[in-house]
């Protein structure tokens, strides 16, 4: 079965709040949007294919050419959570696996007992 999925990933204030500096910026939230339509998600190749373009999305979202080191690292932490969302929310076995065989760590950490 082939998916298509235009809007992805929609970024919600809460996320923004805790990655944008101002509250200004984080009124200015967007749709970060992956599309995977015609992919076959049940191939390895329509996977990676899937996964890279998550990725692309992700970096285009969050990147705003800052070269400063403390917005760098906020960047980073966008990606990562906007990756993450994006394999989670695509829901695809394959796109899952390939995600966490790069050791890609969950945006959000739960506490363990």
């Amino acid at each position: 079965m082939q998916r298509k999925l235009l809007a992805l990933v929609s970024a919600s204030a809460c996320l923004a709040a805790g990655l944008l500096p101002t509250a200004a910026a984080a009124q200015d939230v967007g749709t970060m949007k992956v599309v995977v339509g015609g992919l076959d998600l049940r191939s390895d190749a329509g996977a990676k294919l899937a996964l890279d373009r998550i990725r692309i999305a992700a970096d285009r979202f969050c990147d705003d050419g800052s070269r400063e080191l403390s917005r760098r690292a906020e960047i980073a932490k966008c990606r990562a959570a906007m990756t993450y969302r994006g394999v989670t929310k695509l829901d695809a076995p394959l796109v899952t696996a390939r995600y966490e065989g790069t050791g890609a760590s969950p945006a959000i950490q739960l506490a363990r007992r």
